[in-house]
C-alpha cells in the first residue's frame, strides 16, 4: 500500500510537469504554427515533411528499441545502460554516415530535388537524436519527469521562437525548420548530459549484457519500426504519387490535428508507461488503469474533437491563412478520429508495460499494413481521399488493439463500451452548440466566430464540471482528475 501510495505522487507530479510542460508546447506550437504559415508556402512545408521521413527513418532504427528495455526491465545495471549507449551511438554514427552517402537516391525515390542537400545536413544530428532517447529513457526509469519536461520545452522554445521565425522571416525558406530541428536536438542533448550526468555511464560494449537485452530490444525495435513506418507510409505516398504541394497540406492538416493526440501520446511515454513498467505483474491494477486511461482519454478528445469538425474552416483561416484552405477537408477527416489514435496509444502502454514487445510489434505491423494498402489504393482520387482512408485504417487499428489489449487485463465489453457514454454525449452537446453558434454568426469575420465558438464551449465545459465532473469524465475519469487537480479546484464537484 505504501508502494502504491509513493507510485500514485509521482505519477501526479509526473503528469503534472509533463502535462503541463506540454500543454505550453502545444499552445506555443499553435501561434507559431500561424506565424510560420504566412511565411512559407504549402510546398516548402512538404519539402520540410519529406525531410522529417528521412530523419525519422534513422533515428527509428538507431536506437533498436533499447531505451524501452532501459525504462521496462526491472534488473538493469550500470553495465547494461553502458552497451546500450554504446551500441545506440554506433548504429547512429553507421546510420548518418549512409544517409550522407544515399542522400541523392533518397530524392529522387521521394520526387523531391531539395532533399540532396537536407538529408546531408541532417545526418550530422543522427547520434545527437540518439544520445537525447536514451537520456530522456534513464531520466524516466528514476522518474525525473520534472528534468525531461522543462528540457524539451527549453529546447523546442529556444528553436522554434529563436531561430524559425526569424530566420523565415529573412527569406531562408525551408532552411528556416532544418535548423530549428537541428538546434533543438542539439540543445536538448546538452540539457539532458548536464541534468543526466549522475545517472549516465561511459559507453561500453559488454557482450553478456547485449545478451540479456537482447531479445526484448528486439521486440521493441520492431514495435518502433512499424510505428514510424505507420506515422510516415501516407506521407512518402502522398510524396512520391500526388506531389510535394500537396504533402505540404496533408503533413500540415496531420500536423495540427495531431497537437492533442501527442500531447497525450507523450504524456503515455514519458509517465505512464513508466509508471505502469513497475506494476506490470499486478494485473487487476493494470485493468484498473487501462480503464482510467480509456475514460480520461474519451473525456478529453472527443469533445475536442467535435469541436475541431465544427470549426474546421475557421480554424484554417485563423492559423494557417486563406492560401492553406485545401487543408480543411483533411483536418474534419483527421478531427473525427482523434480519440482512436490516443486511445491506441493507451493499448500500446499496457502491452508494452507488461514487457510484451513481440505482441506490441504484431499489432503496430497491422496497424501498417492497414495504413499503407489505404493509402495507396486511396491516391489517384487526392489529399482528401487519403486522409479519409487513413483515418479509417486508423480507427480500425484501434479496435483491433482494444480487443487485444482488454483481453490482456480481463475488461470487459461492457465496461469498455460504459466508459465511452458520458464522453460521447458531451461531445454531441458540444457540436450541437457549435453548429448553433455558426449559424447565429453567419457571415462574420472567421477569428470572432472561432472565438465565440471557444467562449461558449468553455464556459459549457466549466459548468458541466461544477455540477458534476462525471457527465463528461465518467466515473472513472473523474476519479483520476481529482487525483491530478489541487486543493484549489474545489469548485469541481467530482461526485
Amino acid at each position: 500500500m505504501s508502494e502504491s501510495r509513493d507510485l500514485t505522487r509521482k505519477a501526479t507530479r509526473g503528469l503534472s510537469w509533463s502535462g503541463g510542460t506540454l500543454l505550453v508546447q502545444t499552445l506555443l506550437n499553435v501561434a507559431i504554427t500561424a506565424v510560420l504559415a504566412r511565411l512559407l508556402s504549402p510546398r516548402e512545408y512538404g519539402v520540410v515533411g519529406a525531410a522529417m521521413i528521412v530523419g525519422a527513418i534513422g533515428n527509428s532504427i538507431a536506437n533498436l528499441g533499447m531505451s524501452q528495455v532501459v525504462i521496462q526491465r526491472r534488473d538493469i545495471e550500470e553495465r547494461h545502460i553502458g552497451t546500450v549507449i554504446f551500441l545506440s551511438m554506433l548504429i547512429a554514427t553507421i546510420l548518418g554516415l549512409l544517409q550522407w552517402s544515399f542522400a541523392q537516391q533518397i530524392a529522387d525515390f521521394l520526387h523531391v530535388p531539395e532533399l540532396f542537400l537536407v538529408s546531408r545536413v541532417l545526418a550530422v544530428m543522427m547520434v545527437a537524436n540518439a544520445f537525447n532517447l536514451i537520456a530522456e529513457a534513464i531520466l524516466s526509469r528514476h522518474l525525473k519527469f520534472k528534468i525531461s519536461s522543462i528540457a524539451r520545452l527549453l529546447a523546442w522554445t529556444a528553436s522554434y521562437v529563436g531561430l524559425a521565425i526569424p530566420l523565415a522571416y529573412l527569406g531562408l525558406s525551408y532552411w528556416a525548420l532544418v535548423v530549428a530541428y537541428m538546434a533543438e536536438a542539439f540543445i536538448l542533448a546538452s540539457i539532458y548530459f548536464f541534468f543526466a550526468r549522475d545517472y549516465l555511464v561511459r559507453p561500453s560494449f559488454d557482450m553478456q549484457s547485449y545478451r540479456d537485452i537482447r531479445s526484448q530490444s528486439l521486440g521493441y525495435s520492431l514495435a518502433g519500426i512499424s510505428t514510424f513506418t505507420a506515422k510516415y507510409i501516407d506521407n512518402v505516398i502522398v510524396a512520391r504519387l500526388i506531389g510535394t504541394a500537396e504533402l505540404g497540406i496533408y503533413s500540415r492538416a496531420y500536423y495540427l490535428i495531431a497537437m492533442p493526440a501527442n500531447l497525450f501520446g507523450n504524456l503515455n511515454k514519458s509517465v505512464v508507461f513508466p509508471l505502469l513498467s513497475k506494476v506490470h505483474s499486478d494485473t487487476a491494477r493494470l485493468r484498473t488503469a487501462q480503464l482510467k486511461g480509456y475514460a480520461l482519454t474519451a473525456a478529453l478528445t472527443l469533445p475536442t474533437s467535435a469541436f475541431l469538425c465544427c470549426f474546421a474552416k475557421e480554424l484554417v483561416v485563423t492559423i494557417l491563412g486563406h492560401k492553406w484552405m485545401d487543408a480543411v477537408a483533411p483536418i474534419i477527416v483527421f478531427s473525427a478520429v482523434i480519440y482512436f489514435r490516443v486511445g491506441y496509444r493507451v493499448c500500446s502502454a499496457v502491452t508494452l508495460a507488461t514487457g510484451r514487445s513481440y505482441q506490441t510489434a504484431s499489432m503496430q505491423f497491422t496497424y501498417m499494413a492497414l495504413v499503407a494498402s489505404f493509402a495507396f489504393f486511396s491516391a489517384p482520387y487526392g489529399v482528401n481521399a487519403v486522409a479519409l482512408a487513413v483515418s479509417g485504417a486508423i480507427a480500425t487499428s484501434f479496435f483491433l488493439y482494444a480487443t487485444i489489449s482488454c483481453r490482456m487485463t480481463g475488461l470487459s465489453a461492457q465496461d469498455f463500451a460504459l466508459v465511452h457514454v458520458p464522453p460521447v454525449a458531451f461531445a454531441a452537446v458540444v457540436f450541437a452548440a457549435g453548429s448553433a453558434v455558426k449559424m447565429l454568426l453567419a457571415g462574420s469575420p472567421d477569428y470572432l466566430v472561432l472565438a465565440t465558438g471557444l467562449l461558449v464551449i468553455g464556459t459549457l465545459s466549466v459548468v458541466t464540471l461544477y455540477l458534476k465532473a462525471s457527465l463528461l469524465f465518467g466515473k472513472y475519469g473523474a476519479e483520476v482528475l481529482q487525483t491530478l487537480t489541487s486543493k484549489k479546484t474545489k469548485w469541481i464537484r467530482f461526485a
